[in-house]
């Protein structure tokens, strides 16, 4: 999985322990490709970070700002402090995984039917409009279909 994305500035180094205990103190499963991911990347900067987004209208396609990790010094690019600061306004079974450059959110369903898929939610949707747009069947599929253009992160060769 880790050679699917190669990210930058993620947050500090994770172990196993680390996910585990995020897992735990949330009472939720990631499922193992996201996981993965983590322990590879520890969130950051995509390489590929625009994807397309169907349904929202004027805006075909979104830009990731950043993958959310674990343990970052910066509290707004981790899990916990997203998925607590977001509860009342984004539904209980999502997680958000990533942000945009502004409040939308990229997020993992976490439960329900739909558990594993990968969706956008609109942090300016007001109340009563759509808010929420699938973008994927599984992160791996998400991740997948990420592409680049010339504001993309340049990574250096490794």
């Amino acid at each position: 999985m880790a050679a699917l994305l190669r990210t930058r500035e993620g947050g500090p180094p994770l172990t196993e322990e680390d996910v585990s205990a995020f897992e735990k103190t949330h009472g939720l499963v990631l499922p193992v490709a996201y996981k993965e991911f983590l322990l590879a990347t520890h969130g950051g900067r995509p390489e590929r970070d625009l994807f397309t987004l169907k349904g929202l209208e004027g805006n075909p396609f979104g830009r990731i700002h950043l993958f959310l990790g674990l343990n970052d010094p910066v509290v707004s690019c981790n899990l916990d402090w997203n998925r607590d600061v977001f509860r009342d306004r984004i539904p209980a079974d999502l997680l958000p995984i990533a942000t945009t450059e502004g409040i939308d959110k990229i997020c993992l369903c976490v439960a329900g039917g739909r558990t594993g898929a990968i969706c956008y939610w609109d942090g300016h949707a007001r109340v009563g409009e759509r808010s929420l747009y699938f973008l994927a069947d599984d992160f791996t599929s998400f991740i997948s279909s990420l592409h680049a253009d010339e504001l993309s992160p340049r990574m250096p060769e490794p």
